[in-house]
């Protein structure tokens, strides 16, 4: 009896102390509710982060795929004779430009368009080429395929230097091959040898490059039949459109390539 009274009284004593004493714990429910509202105004500004980064690296990719065209068409203009050394200089009276002249796309407004000594008139079609540049290779970026990059500089590369002189070096190919290793799995190898037989043998009844059929054959092994196909037709329209305005005929044909290449990728990269 005595050991009954005895524990009913210290668990009395002890719930007495524990009410006196003790915390109170949230509930699962009211912890998860106080999570939630301490994180739910965090939201807008976690994604105008994102989107002011998105928007910071596109930027980034603008300015380096400008520089990148204005790079190449030098590359194009001057090898083999290129030299650490060199100094841009004005096309018609060959003063050293300066520096704020060079910068791509900035430096055509900051001069008007004119040079300063000579007052010639610089063709807009070089701030044009590297703001297309610019938005293409930041599109590139924003679509995550880095592995055209390489081969798309290459094309770029070539089509300068076909525009140029009329001949390209053999040796840009392997600008390509980051690409082509890259995307090895998906390479089109019976496509892209019955493409170099086919115009190789074409080639010597009627009028083709080597160089042509070279590209041709590049493209073909990386984009597939169908893109290869598309390609080459939109290359012929804009060579028939060309010859059409300016009645001059010119078989410098990686240039339309290059430009049918970059507007075919863009059309199914939206579209897909």
């Amino acid at each position: 009896m005595a050991y009954v009274s005895s524990f009913i009284f210290n668990k009395q004593t002890n719930i007495a102390a524990n009410k006196s004493t003790s915390i109170k714990i949230p509930s699962k429910k009211s912890h998860v509710n106080a999570t939630f509202s301490k994180s739910y105004p965090q939201c807008p500004v976690i994604l105008l982060e994102v989107i002011e980064m998105k928007f910071f690296l596109s930027i980034i990719f603008f300015i380096l795929g400008a520089c990148i065209i204005s790079f190449l068409k030098v590359i194009a203009h001057d090898y083999p004779h290129l030299s650490v050394t060199r100094r841009s200089h004005c096309d018609h009276c060959r003063r050293i430009l300066e520096w704020f002249e060079i910068i791509p796309i900035i430096g055509y407004f900051v001069v008007h368009g004119k040079c300063f000594s000579c007052k010639k008139q610089i063709d807009f079609f070089n701030p044009l080429q590297e703001l297309l540049g610019g938005l293409f290779f930041s599109w590139i970026a924003h679509l995550d395929d880095w592995f055209y990059w390489p081969f798309f500089i290459m094309l770029i590369l070539l089509g300068f230097m076909d525009y140029y002189y009329g001949y390209i070096y053999p040796i840009f190919y392997l600008l390509s091959l980051p690409t082509l290793i890259l995307i090895y799995p998906r390479l089109h190898l019976t496509l892209a040898l019955l493409t170099y037989l086919i115009l190789f043998l074409l080639s010597k009844r009627y009028l083709f490059g080597l160089g042509d059929i070279e590209v041709l054959t590049i493209i073909s092994l990386i984009f597939g039949y169908q893109l290869f196909l598309n390609i080459v037709i939109l290359a012929c329209l804009l060579c028939i459109g060309v010859y059409l305005t300016n009645k001059k005929r010119s078989f410098r044909f990686i240039p339309y390539l290059t430009t049918a290449t970059g507007i075919i990728y863009l059309i199914f990269s939206i579209k897909t």
